[in-house]
């Protein structure tokens, strides 16, 4: 039985965490993470950590430019500046987070300097970074995790939770923008938002033209993978449009979550089922408690001391700038938000219709009861009527996917990008 008052005094802990993340002047920033594939260029195929001149080495080169570096055991898996951080998802997708800036074309600058002491080594080598959704060649039985142990608990937990886990630690690719919150009424407003726009988001971004070495022949795929991993940690949490829907409600539902593993010392032990409300009935949670148990969710928008929506495939800069581009003319105005949630009134279940609509019919399926073209339309109107200082132009790359009825997916199995 949970001792009622540690559980009392965790859920405090947690939820004052996400207090505490509350932007009190409301200067709002774009905080954005970018996962890249980088491949041989002669042949698709994915780099891998351990291979001779591979991305161990990669990582080795870089890092006299670098003032911080992250190692475990002995090997280098991460380097920062005061700029960006560079980091490894499980199979190598070479990630680069970039700290939160007001200004895009400042946060664009940032991406392209990390690129220009990046491609020397690449071309070196004959490699080439992607940005893109999914392996476009390597079959993920083929692709080894880099030596992590987070990863390796990961690995074994997924191989029950659902049928694809594997797929999305070693081949999905991603495009993450994190956005602040002033107040906890802030927080739900703009997290409801999220979800509401998020059929959207993932349409949008749609960059996963391949699947295990062939066409995707349907629209979304890491939206499929993601379905598939494990629905207590993914998709939308339960009560989202409740009343009572706050930071309380998040901090229960990591409370009842198994975490897959604790921190002790230097390392993990895994903890399979077991929940936090388990590992956790007889001690307080530490602030390296609370990070590692909000890391271990991935619900397409999670909650930490910000908002991370999660729902966007790794895209080229271009598209980035229009992203980007898109979440500050939805969120940053709260005018937008509120005519957003006060037109569509809907459900989890609503939102999950709206994705498999879209997975099946694409530019035909519907979102809300509207053609999903129009919604796309609606949503990236009232965007641009909300940006500035010439920021609205950078939307023109989704307004012209929307007028030609494609996606990036499309466009890369034509060879158009």
């Amino acid at each position: 039985m949970v001792n009622s008052y540690f559980k009392q005094q965790n859920l405090k802990i947690l939820e004052e965490h996400f207090r505490n993340g509350c932007k009190m002047n409301c200067i709002q920033k774009l905080g954005m993470e970018i996962e890249h594939i980088i491949v041989h260029k002669d042949t698709l195929e994915a780099v891998t950590y351990y291979e001779k001149h591979g991305i161990g080495w990669l990582l080795d080169q870089l890092k006299p430019y670098y003032p911080h570096f992250y190692y475990e055991q002995d090997s280098l898996l991460g380097l920062s500046n005061a700029d960006y951080s560079i980091s490894l998802e499980p199979a190598c997708q070479f990630e680069i987070s970039i700290a939160p800036r007001e200004d895009i074309r400042t946060i664009m600058k940032i991406y392209h300097s990390f690129l220009k002491i990046l491609q020397p080594y690449l071309q070196q080598e004959g490699y080439e970074i992607l940005n893109i959704g999914y392996q476009p060649k390597s079959k993920v039985n083929n692709l080894p995790l880099i030596p992590k142990q987070r990863y390796r608990f990961m690995d074994q937990y997924f191989k029950t939770s659902g049928t694809r886990g594997r797929n999305m630690m070693r081949g999905t690719a991603a495009t993450q923008i994190s956005i602040d919150y002033c107040s906890e009424e802030d927080f739900v407003r703009k997290y409801r938002t999220a979800y509401l726009i998020m059929p959207a988001i993932k349409f949008l971004t749609d960059n996963s033209p391949i699947f295990e070495g062939n066409p995707y022949s349907e629209h979304l795929a890491r939206t499929e993978i993601w379905d598939n991993v494990d629905p207590k940690r993914c998709g939308i949490p339960k009560g989202l449009f409740d009343e009572d829907f706050g930071f309380h409600t998040y901090a229960e539902y990591l409370w009842n979550l198994p975490p897959i593993m604790k921190p002790e010392g230097d390392n993990f032990v895994y903890c399979g089922e077991d929940r936090v409300c388990d590992i956790w009935d007889e001690r307080l949670l530490s602030l390296e408690d609370v990070d590692h148990i909000i890391s271990m969710t991935f619900l397409d928008v999670r909650l930490k001391n910000y908002v991370e929506i999660r729902g966007a495939d790794s895209i080229p800069a271009e598209y980035m700038m229009a992203y980007l581009a898109f979440i500050k003319g939805i969120f940053f105005d709260k005018q937008v938000s509120e005519i957003l949630l006060s037109r569509y009134h809907v459900t989890i279940r609503d939102i999950q219709r709206a994705d498999q609509s879209l997975c099946k019919d694409g530019y035909q399926g519907e979102i809300y009861g509207v053609l999903a073209d129009q919604f796309f339309l609606e949503l990236l109107t009232l965007a641009k009527t909300h940006l500035k200082n010439g920021e609205e132009e950078l939307l023109d790359p989704f307004f012209s996917l929307v007028d030609e009825k494609t996606t990036l997916a499309a466009k890369y199995q034509k060879n158009e990008l």
